[in-house]
């Protein structure tokens, strides 16, 4: 099997993993829908990498995946940047306890403070603050140019029809989901 380069000249097709995986399955499991594997292989297997990537992001900013999720929820909530831990922990599916460590350990580095609810004498604010905006954009913007390295594989067209399909897959998966 052939393909065209951007040049336009006929190159062989690289295999990857999941093409060498398989060709050692093809015999034992006649019965597969090998393309279908391929789909969820390669999905899981780029997942996988994007995580892994991000890890190391989070790791040279000296973030956890959780502490991360807290400040960007703040962080898409705007101007204040405020929410209280309930709404936080509703928002992240976290259990209050899960919510107040990781708002204390944010707190402690600067990134979050707590202050009395303005609306409610028993609530509680958490603020995002500016060093948290920071950070956050910090690690963001690590990780969006990781993220535009790894996309620069494509063309612009192919990333549209490559967004297509997965939406497509996505939307297909959406709707089994019960509501």
């Amino acid at each position: 099997m052939t393909s065209r380069k951007k040049d336009d000249t006929l190159s062989p097709v690289k295999k990857d993993h999941v093409d060498r995986f398989l060709e050692q399955i093809a015999v034992t499991l006649p019965e597969l829908d090998l393309e279908t594997e391929a789909i969820v292989d390669r999905i899981g297997g780029i997942n996988r990498r994007l995580k892994r990537e991000m890890d190391v992001t989070l790791a040279e900013h000296d973030l956890t995946h959780g502490e991360w999720q807290v400040m960007a929820n703040l962080f898409h909530g705007g101007e204040p940047f405020c929410s209280s831990p309930g709404e936080l922990s509703a928002d992240l599916d976290l259990s209050s306890g899960a919510m107040t460590n990781r708002l204390d350990r944010l707190e402690a580095r600067g990134f979050v403070r707590r202050h009395p609810d303005p609306n409610d004498r028993r609530g509680v604010q958490v603020e995002l603050t500016p060093e948290g905006r920071n950070a956050w954009a910090a690690t963001a913007n690590t990780q969006g140019r990781k993220e535009a390295l790894i996309a620069s594989a494509l063309t612009d067209r192919e990333k549209k029809q490559l967004n297509g399909l997965l939406r497509k897959l996505m939307l297909a998966l959406e709707e089994r989901e019960p509501k």
